[in-house]
């Protein structure tokens, strides 16, 4: 879980590490579609996994992120 607040303060740096768990794609306005690029392509060479099309679309708050990570690793 560590690991995944680091990757999302890289890509979110004004988010408050406290309130990263309870991050989603429609209640962070910095979360766009770059961003969303970004932050998976991150997690994918920080946990050493390939996010597909499907997760990608699937992958829209920190609690589906972990769960995929954690399923994955």
């Amino acid at each position: 879980m560590e690991r995944l607040v680091k990757c999302f303060k890289q890509v979110f740096p004004a988010m408050n590490t406290a309130e990263i768990p309870a991050a989603t794609q429609e209640a962070t306005s910095a979360w766009d579609s770059v961003a969303h690029v970004t932050l998976l392509s991150l997690i994918g060479e920080e946990f050493g996994i390939d996010i597909d099309f499907e997760e990608f679309a699937e992958a829209t708050s920190f609690a589906a992120i972990l769960d995929l990570v954690r399923a994955r690793v």
